[in-house]
């Protein structure tokens, strides 16, 4: 089957499966959502989109004012995980709609229950990326187990804790043989972030090297 019809399908089936969830709203309950979205330095951000969505369903949708700052009177589902997107392209797949920020995505436990949710002042901080070349010496003979964290481009939070703070969401563990060949990892990150590489040289006590998000990316590189 052709990779463009396959992914074709999956779409359908997204679809159509969205389609069938029953989203129930009670007595046409309305919420609304505030904020101010600024980028790292503080300065405010403004066209920036926030909308709010559950059951795959947009309920409501902003912009950001030349202040940074958002009002937003959205329906309230009565069953069902409510979700604030902030700078979130599609609510299929979590994207970046401006590429040149970092996106988050709060979300309710379960049902929402509050019909005011101020966010007060969410950072959106821009995108950058990281790159270690693991370098294999000849004649050394050693193995490493590792461990590689870092955030992603889009920050999932609560909606019950007023957090902004982004956590390491992306893990990539591996070994290293002693004739593995050399390699390069990395990723896209939030600007300004460390990558975090958590490492055992054979077999002994772990030691950790914090790689920054730049950019453009700087190529670090290890060797054992």
């Amino acid at each position: 089957m052709k990779p463009y019809l396959y992914k074709f399908l999956l779409l359908a089936a997204v679809l159509l499966f969205s389609s069938c969830e029953k989203l129930e709203i009670t007595n046409n309950e309305r919420l609304l959502v505030k904020g101010k979205i600024v980028d790292q330095n503080g300065n405010a951000l403004p066209n920036i989109t926030i909308k709010t969505e559950a059951v795959n369903r947009i309920l409501a949708k902003t912009s950001t004012d030349a202040n940074g700052n958002f009002e937003l009177t959205s329906l309230n589902a009565s069953t069902d995980p409510l979700y604030v997107l902030v700078n979130i392209e599609s609510n299929f797949y979590f994207e970046n709609e401006n590429p040149d920020y970092a996106s988050k995505v709060y979300s309710s436990e379960d049902a929402n229950k509050q019909l005011l949710l101020d966010l007060g002042t969410v950072t959106l901080s821009g995108l950058g990326s990281f790159s270690l070349l693991l370098k294999n010496l000849p004649g050394d003979n050693n193995t490493v187990e590792y461990t590689l964290s870092y955030t992603s481009k889009v920050c999932h939070l609560p909606l019950e804790f007023n957090n902004d703070i982004c956590e390491f969401d992306q893990s990539t563990q591996d070994f290293l043989e002693v004739n593995s060949q050399n390699r390069t990892i990395g990723g896209e990150s939030i600007l300004g972030s460390v990558a975090v590489f958590e490492y055992k040289v054979n077999g002994g006590s772990t030691q950790t090297i914090e790689i920054p998000v730049t950019n453009p990316p700087t190529t670090y590189v290890f060797e054992y």
